[in-house]
């Protein structure tokens, strides 16, 4: 699994992760600092002493040999049967907590008061062979995000807040956020925009509906109004959808899971 943060903290508990940008509320405090992009990005099972250097973004993650749970849980890489030559590297190892009420990360070295983006990946891959996938309860410091349930060993979740942290790091203490419901490029049938698009490596995924939506796009840079709070990159501002029947409009919803 992968874990970033760009002035970044995550918080999780209980049974896998992949990557990691945090602590599950607990007693357990990890040393991760960032790096010079101001990143702190965990391949949570990932065993060695050497970074590993992203192929896409040039991303560097550490690896996970411990030093960030004080050797709590174990590493385990997926089942064979779901590995694939497509798959992202980082999905095919796992932190696994399978002992303990609760088990974290926790990244240091944080600016009190600034706003982070805190994101953690996870996926079962039936890496122990029991053929029974997880359902476990992030949070970030003390705070209860909402159940993470994997239903498949092959599915993939990712869970992800906004967060100002209170101190320099983000373990059992206050923290505000927001939860990322989703993050779609509409009108791209690509892959996924992150960095360095996307100077916060945010994930936005592909959204195309064939028979109510029309793709247009433009090869030309797009930038939007000057102090925008969004910072939207360019390559997702270059594709939009519009209603492929021109008498209706283009209705978005947006509608939270269970225990979101």
């Amino acid at each position: 699994m992968e874990e970033l943060a760009r002035r970044t903290m995550a918080a999780t508990p209980w049974l896998l992760l992949l990557c990691l940008a945090a602590a599950a509320g607990g007693v357990l405090q990890a040393r991760a600092q960032p790096d010079s992009k101001g990143y702190i990005t965990i391949d949570c099972g990932l065993q060695g002493k050497t970074d590993r250097v992203d192929n896409d973004t040039k991303l560097a993650y550490a690896p996970d040999n411990g030093e960030f749970t004080d050797d709590a849980g174990t590493c385990h890489n997926i089942s064979a049967q779901y590995m694939s030559p497509s798959m992202h590297e980082s999905w095919y190892n796992v932190r696994s907590f399978a002992a303990g009420a609760r088990n974290c990360y926790t990244l240091c070295s944080l600016v009190p008061g600034l706003k982070y983006i805190v994101r953690a990946s996870f996926m079962y891959g039936n890496y122990d062979g029991l053929n029974r996938p997880p359902v476990f309860d992030p949070h970030l410091g003390v705070n209860y995000r909402y159940t993470v349930s994997i239903a498949r060993p092959d599915e993939a979740k990712f869970v992800e807040v906004i967060a100002v942290v209170p101190d320099n790091f983000v373990q059992a203490t206050k923290a505000q956020g927001l939860v990322l419901l989703s993050r779609l490029n509409y009108g791209s049938a690509g892959g996924i925009v992150r960095y360095p698009d996307d100077p916060d490596d945010r994930l936005w995924f592909p959204s195309v509906n064939s028979l109510l939506w029309a793709e247009m796009s433009t090869t030309r840079k797009v930038q939007n109004v000057d102090n925008d709070s969004f910072e939207a990159p360019s390559a997702v501002l270059q594709t939009a959808i519009r209603p492929r029947n021109g008498s209706q409009n283009t209705a978005l919803l947006g509608v939270p899971a269970p225990n979101q």
